[in-house]
């Protein structure tokens, strides 16, 4: 079955309840991870760090992937946190669901505007899954297919964090994770602290991208860079602080 992680089976086998079965279960308890950590580049350990001892948070995971391996969140999971895992392919959130049963977990695009839009993948249960069409084209394999996308604001509107403020925020939208900033409330939901990529290699450039002045603006700062991943903190936050006194 391996096979069909980078590639695109027929849409008749795609479609049946008991193939997907037998995918998500080897998916999720029979591929080879990691135990030291979950994250792909060991970001969940810098992200625990940010936080007091026996801290237990909201989180929101965007383009949430799998619900064990790769994934920034599953750590804070196991220590009592409990949050919104949102991803534009709905066998990943099939897997979220039997995994992660005590979180909210929701199949749907994430953008600044809503409606229907195209997006394009690159296989079943593919790790990179894009709305941006020129981060698709650089690539191959990739087939364009449509979602119904909403601002993250009103998606979390229908779970019970509603209104409710973010203790962290983590984006993996493979080039649209500026677009998915921009549709949260700051003012309502207030990340503590946010883990998103970039893929630009020095800090001089790092600061010179939109997404990082948009964060600037909004009053964070930068507090790690791991593998891709750089880890926003809102400035002066009290619960962060606890930390560092």
């Amino acid at each position: 079955m391996g096979l069909y992680n980078y590639s695109h089976p027929p849409e008749w086998l795609v479609n049946n309840s008991l193939f997907r079965k037998l995918f998500l279960l080897r998916k999720l308890y029979f591929s080879k991870r990691k135990f030291s950590h979950y994250s792909q580049f060991a970001e969940d350990i810098s992200i625990g760090r940010h936080f007091p001892k026996g801290y237990q948070g909201v989180f929101v995971d965007v383009g949430c992937f799998h619900p064990i391996k790769y994934n920034n969140t599953y750590k804070l999971y196991r220590q009592g946190w409990r949050g919104v895992n949102i991803d534009i392919d709905p066998i990943k959130i099939e897997g979220f669901n039997l995994a992660r049963p005590g979180d909210t977990n929701i199949a749907a695009a994430v953008s600044r505007v809503t409606g229907e839009l195209d997006y394009w993948t690159n296989g079943f249960y593919s790790l990179t899954v894009t709305l941006d069409e020129e981060f698709a084209q650089r690539r191959e394999g990739y087939q364009k297919r449509t979602v119904q996308a909403d601002r993250l604001d009103n998606l979390l509107q229908i779970t019970p964090y509603a209104q409710q403020s973010i203790d962290f925020l983590t984006v993996d939208a493979e080039g649209h994770d500026l677009e998915v900033l921009q549709s949260l409330d700051f003012d309502i939901y207030a990340p503590r602290l946010i883990a998103v990529e970039l893929h630009e290699t020095t800090f001089d450039d790092a600061q010179q991208t939109p997404l990082y002045q948009f964060l600037e603006a909004k009053n964070y700062v930068l507090a790690n860079w791991v593998g891709l991943t750089l880890l926003f903190r809102r400035r002066n936050d009290e619960v962060l602080l606890q930390k560092t006194n």
